[in-house]
């Protein structure tokens, strides 16, 4: 189009020195020029407007030459807009995802400073934003371990360390130039639960290690060919009551297994409390020297369970027999009834009692709130753990009532949704 007008000018020029002189053919020349820079350069401030605040109702309308350079600016700046909203999506979710992860996220440059950082690692290392951004990582997280980390010192891309008494899994990943991603995992529940895997072992190993020692000590005197006959069979007796101790420890162990395997399981058979109470009462004939306690089964509610009868006859098993092991007189009764739209199984006696400060842990793995006594009788620190395994499996929760001197009332108390008509 330049070109065209140009050689219009041109020809008009040349054609004005023809008729009039050279003189009139320049200055017409001269003019027309004039007027197509004019014209160029009041298009260009119109472009230059427009993209000041470029919309639609605003663009500029341009002749002949200026109208499609216009009319593709427009389409590029549209695109644009576009490629910026899809981006700012993409960004936004991103973002979005990154909020809700569970663990600390922070983006780092190369100087180790912080471009951006999550909520989470917010608060596990004070971090404000959005102030913070662009102060170095190590000014909130002042441990060598982790300085070496960030300047590339250490072998691998991950550490555990412990920061303001928390317990931290970090992990460090480069991407792009230079760039980092720090990510910062809470692990004190981790730690917690490994400190309780080595408690437990030691715990067992310790339980099996005491009627070892007895059993493999009467062995060695029931070599001795010299030993008297009465001598020996209280030797062997003594054998037969570790060993059997020994069997209730392992029958406990794999029962928690069993229970732990299963915790998936729906649990839901009906449980006929008239029929369980019966089964209770016919198993009570290991208790029959006991007779100066008097056991009771009590059905307050004609309501029954939804559950594994397995587990809740075990459950029952372990409190009655905890009870029993106790309880030197009085009373051992059960009973069955709800309350605010809770059925509730309650084991009573008139035992020992058990001291509120040890209330809240009775249900922990080989805890004994009498060593000496549980041991004697026969208990392997496991009853009650298997109790609170098989009422959290059914959605519920145990509660114990003592006053620490004389007697105990364990409560199994289950939802709503797991008390059912006949």
């Amino acid at each position: 189009m330049a070109l065209f007008y140009f050689l219009i000018t041109f020809i008009i020029s040349l054609i004005i020195f023809q008729l009039y002189s050279i003189i009139y053919g320049f200055i017409a020349f001269c003019i027309l020029t004039i007027l197509f820079i004019f014209n160029h350069i009041r298009a260009l401030i119109k472009l230059e407007n427009w993209l000041n605040k470029p919309t639609l109702s605003s663009l500029p309308i341009g002749n002949n030459y200026w109208e499609p350079i216009y009319s593709k600016l427009y389409k590029l700046y549209k695109n644009h807009i576009l490629t910026k909203k899809d981006l700012t999506k993409a960004l936004d979710q991103f973002v979005g995802g990154a909020q809700a992860l569970p663990d600390g996220v922070a983006s780092l440059n190369e100087h180790n400073e912080i471009l951006w950082a999550n909520k989470n690692i917010q608060n596990m290392l004070s971090i404000e934003l959005p102030q913070d951004i662009k102060k170095p990582i190590n000014y909130f997280l002042r441990n060598t371990k982790f300085l070496k980390l960030i300047e590339g010192d250490l072998d691998n891309n991950s550490i555990n360390i412990i920061f303001n008494d928390n317990h931290f899994q970090i992990n460090l990943i480069k991407f792009g130039f230079d760039s980092k991603l720090l990510i910062c995992r809470d692990i004190v529940n981790e730690t917690r639960l490994e400190d309780k895997r080595k408690q437990f072992i030691s715990d067992v190993s310790h339980e099996l290690k005491t009627p070892l020692t007895v059993i493999l000590g009467n062995a060695e005197l029931l070599l001795n060919k010299q030993i008297k006959k009465n001598e020996g069979i209280k030797l062997i007796e003594s054998l037969i009551n570790q060993a059997e101790r020994m069997n209730y420890l392992i029958k406990d162990l794999m029962t928690l297994s069993s229970i732990d395997a299963l915790k998936k399981n729906i649990r839901n058979e009906k449980i006929f409390i008239p029929k369980l109470f019966e089964q209770i009462n016919e198993d009570l004939y290991i208790y029959n020297d006991k007779t100066n306690i008097f056991f009771s089964c009590e059905l307050k509610s004609n309501k029954n369970l939804i559950g594994s009868v397995m587990e809740i006859k075990s459950a029952l098993q372990n409190l009655i027999s905890n009870a029993f092991r106790y309880t030197d007189k009085g009373f051992i009764k059960v009973t069955w009834y709800e309350e605010k739209f809770t059925g509730i199984l309650s084991v009573k006696d008139t035992g020992i009692g058990i001291p509120k400060e040890h209330i809240s842990r009775v249900t922990e793995r080989f805890y004994r709130v009498n060593t000496d006594r549980s041991r004697n009788t026969g208990g392997t620190g496991l009853g009650l753990a298997i109790v609170q395994n098989i009422i959290d499996r059914h959605s519920g929760f145990i509660e114990i009532i003592s006053d620490g001197k004389s007697g105990t009332e364990f409560k199994l108390i289950f939802p709503k949704d797991r008390i059912t008509h006949k």
